[in-house]
């Protein structure tokens, strides 16, 4: 055979090709990091630029900001010179007219100015107020003063012209300051009739509450009695359910009184499947007290005369003080400069100021009852005497609201209860089959005893008895046919033998801790049984109490 040929391969070749090739692949990896880190230093940089970008931007904007707040704030700055000086030359007079006004009433107060003094003031007002209702209002309060009655009729009825409500309001207030009470009623029964039932104000129950409580002195005549049952019947009919709405609303105000009964039915609240129609019902006949009390504080208050009566010469300052709806545009303008440059040009936080501010002043209207009921509801800034106002004339919707909130819960009052106590299900009507409930109870949990006794006992030591038994025979017959298996069989029979001997003391003490245990909860269950139909029996006489009367009157 021929011996096999040797080849030689030169690979020198390829090799230096791999070491080039080595070489270009490190200094392209050497390019890409390097491009990597210049990467990182432009991304570096960029981040740089942005938040000086943001910081500039930031800068930027509150530049504009203040140049804006301080072109507001100069702007404001004159445009208030500009709207007060057309107040000024606009009404000026107006201005000087409610000052001349207030100034006439103190004076008449203190008998401490001349009435020729007061004659020649006001006429010149007169001249230079051509429109304004208050003027021709201080003419005739003047000619009283000066007993010139001809002048003072003229005056009236040019005031009348222009602004009928407001001078007859004015002047009822006027006449009252001045005990002119049949003059007064004249007054307040025109401005009574300018009023709409389903558009009363705050301002309006406020006058009514005051010719009701007796400020304006007696109604002899009865100028004005009619008309409180007009806008109460214009209401009544404003809708066919207007009843039902009324007593839904005071039922609703009666389930904040509703008392708590936390902790007085302690057994009921556990065991008891009927509780909270229990609850329910006694819980409303428990706040009938708190009802009753709250509406007598309203209804039987001491109105002080002297009070009401120095709140309502207030109202005439405030009538007389207040704007005229010519002037409000303007008014309104001048307050929203104020308070641009209260808030250092800040346009719109002015803005929202006076928005805020109009709300406040805003008088809500809503119809007569409305208002009454918001009286009795609200907490502060009411008036005792328009709470007993408001109670007088709404007791019979109280009293059905009342009614609806006593009697809805009384259907669901169970005539009997369901005891509900472990597994166990029993039903009674009163306390007088305690001792039944009780022994079904027990019989009950008699089974369930057993039942766990069978559980325990089925553990029974004899499988370890029979296993030692047999251990012991195979152990003995090993001793002398296989000495080492003999032995073994023995010692696991007396290992059986002590186990069956744990096994029987263990199963011993659960039959006795199960009997203790079952004993403890056949008493528990029993007394919790006894605890639940007393207080039971209590709830149902508390009922029994309160059915067996008429439902009181808690506004009477």
């Amino acid at each position: 055979m021929a011996s096999p040929t040797s080849v030689n391969i030169n690979l020198s070749g390829i090799e230096r090709r791999i070491d080039t090739l080595a070489a270009a692949t490190s200094r392209i990896e050497n390019s890409v990091s390097q491009a990597n880190h210049r990467l990182d230093n432009v991304s570096s940089e960029l981040a740089a630029v942005n938040q000086d970008l943001k910081e500039l931007k930031s800068s930027f904007e509150r530049f504009v900001n203040e140049n804006k707040r301080t072109a507001a704030l100069q702007k404001a700055a004159t445009e208030l010179v500009r709207v007060r000086q057309e107040l000024e030359q606009n009404f000026g007079g107006y201005k000087n007219v409610r000052e001349t006004m207030l100034g006439v009433l103190q004076a008449t107060d203190l008998a401490l100015v001349k009435k020729t003094t007061i004659s020649q003031v006001t006429e010149e007002l007169m001249l230079s107020t051509p429109d304004y209702w208050l003027a021709p209002c201080l003419v005739a309060v003047s000619a009283w003063i000066g007993n010139d009655r001809d002048l003072a009729e003229r005056a009236i009825a040019e005031a009348v012209k222009r602004d009928e409500e407001k001078t007859a309001l004015a002047m009822a207030l006027i006449c009252r300051r001045s005990n002119r009470t049949d003059t007064c009623y004249e007054w307040l029964s025109i401005y009574f009739a300018k009023q709409k039932a389903v558009n009363f104000t705050k301002s309006n129950f406020t006058y009514l509450n005051a010719y009701l409580n007796g400020v304006f002195g007696p109604d002899e005549k009865h100028m004005c009695d009619d008309y409180v049952a007009k806008w109460m019947q214009e209401i009544q009919n404003s809708g066919s359910d207007f009843e039902a709405r009324q007593a839904e609303q005071w039922r609703a105000y009666c389930v904040d009184f509703t008392v708590d009964l936390e902790g007085q039915f302690p057994q009921m609240s556990n065991c008891v499947h009927e509780y909270r129609e229990i609850y329910d019902y006694i819980s409303r006949i428990n706040s009938v007290d708190r009802i009753a009390h709250n509406f007598s504080q309203m209804k039987h208050v001491e109105v002080d005369q002297q009070k009401l009566k120095k709140d309502i010469d207030q109202t005439l300052v405030t009538l007389i003080s207040r704007c005229d709806d010519k002037e409000e545009p303007l008014r309104k303008e001048e307050r929203y400069l104020m308070a641009v440059r209260h808030f250092d040009g800040d346009t719109a936080a002015a803005r929202a100021s006076i928005l805020a501010a109009d709300r406040r002043l805003a008088e809500e209207t809503i119809d007569l009852i409305g208002q009454m009921t918001n009286v009795i509801i609200e907490k502060e800034n009411v008036r005792p005497s328009e709470k007993k106002t408001a109670v007088s004339f709404l007791s019979s919707y109280i009293r059905s609201g009342f009614t609806n909130y006593i009697t809805e819960k009384k259907a669901t009052f169970p005539q009997q209860i369901t005891l509900e106590i472990e597994d166990w299900r029993g039903a009674a009507v009163d306390s007088g089959n305690n001792a039944a409930l009780q022994a079904d109870f027990e019989r009950h949990m008699e089974q369930r005893r057993a039942a766990a006794l069978q559980a325990v006992r089925q553990k029974n030591p004899q499988t370890w008895k029979t296993a030692a038994h047999i251990l012991a025979v195979l152990g003995v017959i090993g001793f002398f046919v296989a000495q080492p298996l003999g032995i073994a069989a023995l010692v696991g029979a007396l290992l059986c033998y002590l186990g069956a001997s744990g096994a029987g003391k263990r199963m011993a003490e659960n039959i006795l801790r199960t009997n203790e245990e079952y004993d403890a909860r056949i008493l528990s269950g029993k007394q919790r049984i006894a605890a639940a139909l007393g207080e039971w029996e209590h709830a149902r006489t508390m009922v029994r109490s309160f059915e067996s009367q008429q439902i009181r009157d808690v506004v009477a």
